[in-house]
């Protein structure tokens, strides 16, 4: 339990200050979660898919993902220990390693 509440504590901490860049975008993108679904030809990699913060993260629905090292860019903070950050299009996400959920997604990081 107390490993929980520490790792829940870090995320809420660092949340902030990754989706404080997103935040400063003028075009930054705002549209709901997208449905893959609807496409009919039953291929989730036709359709980007949108993850959101609390959501397990599926490398095989994320559009162009890759690992991404944090120093390459301005104002991304390291990420806590047990997190990593990735892209899905053009969002940075923190994602736990071992749980696969998203901590916090920061929209439009990539152009």
């Amino acid at each position: 339990m107390h490993k929980f509440t520490a790792t829940l504590l870090a995320a809420a901490l660092v949340a902030p200050t990754v989706a404080a860049p997103a935040m400063a975008a003028p075009d930054r993108h705002t549209s709901s979660h997208a449905d893959t679904s609807h496409s009919g030809s039953g291929h989730a990699d036709k359709s980007p898919h949108q993850f959101r913060k609390g959501e397990k993260f599926d490398q095989s629905r994320a559009t162009h993902y890759q690992a991404v090292d944090y120093r390459k860019y301005r104002n991304v903070k390291a990420p806590p220990r047990g997190y990593h950050y990735v892209r899905s299009g053009n969002d940075l996400l923190l994602v736990g390693i071992t749980s696969g959920i998203v901590a916090a997604v920061t929209s439009g990081m990539f152009r």
